[in-house]
């Protein structure tokens, strides 16, 4: 692959962070006429994603093969185990186990996917797709709740991990850009649903109708 070749998946997963945030989960948390009970539901759904973020990336390193993209698997699985019980510690006062159909399906399609695709799609989907949209998540979550353990880990680490993606486009040979830029599509349209769903529930939740 030429660097001009990697340089176009960037320009189009940058479009795509960007459109995600102005999404309604994004706004929400910045926002500042959104209430802190409403910001404090947003984490509340967002715990069900967060824990299935670890059967995602648990998939990927159980379905991949290939050593070089193993190893980066096992990496980053390392990197993000627990972040489930930071964010459960961050909600400490909210004891609340919720379940949605919605963010389920959305974190049963990534799974599937992880067990699907072939390897360099797979590490596309984690950290361009995935780690780009918490990512721009992170930063929203940092002006909503300072000095929060979880969103201040999250905004840096996230910044690695994305990284770690373009800079393995840059080592391999077997992608093409159109089918990158296919799977990072599919991928933003699912991340923008569940999204969606969790400002949906989190207002539901706090503002009387």
């Amino acid at each position: 692959m030429t660097k001009q070749d990697v340089e176009r998946v960037a320009r189009h997963n940058e479009q795509r962070q960007r459109e995600y945030g102005t999404s309604d989960l994004i706004r929400l948390l910045t926002d500042a006429g959104t209430t802190d009970e409403t910001k404090k539901a947003v984490l509340t759904y967002l715990q069900p994603w967060s824990n299935a973020f670890q059967r995602m990336i648990s998939a990927r390193v159980t379905f991949e093969s290939d050593p070089e993209l193993r190893a980066l698997a096992l990496e980053h699985q390392e990197e993000e185990i627990g972040h489930d019980k930071i964010l459960a510690r961050s909600r400490a006062d909210d004891r609340q186990l919720v379940w949605d159909p919605v963010i389920e399906a959305g974190a049963s399609w990534f799974v599937d996917q992880f067990a699907t695709l072939p390897g360099v799609q797979r590490a596309v989907l984690a950290h361009l797709a995935l780690e780009a949209g918490s990512l721009v998540f992170s930063q929203a979550g940092t002006r909503a709740f300072p000095d929060d353990e979880y969103f201040d880990l999250h905004d840096e680490a996230d910044v690695e991990h994305l990284e770690m993606g373009y800079e393995l486009l840059r080592r391999r040979e077997d992608w093409t850009v159109e089918d990158v830029v296919e799977v990072l599509d599919r991928a933003w349209q699912v991340i923008g649903v569940v999204s969606d769903r969790i400002a949906e529930r989190a207002l539901r939740a706090t503002v009387a109708a």
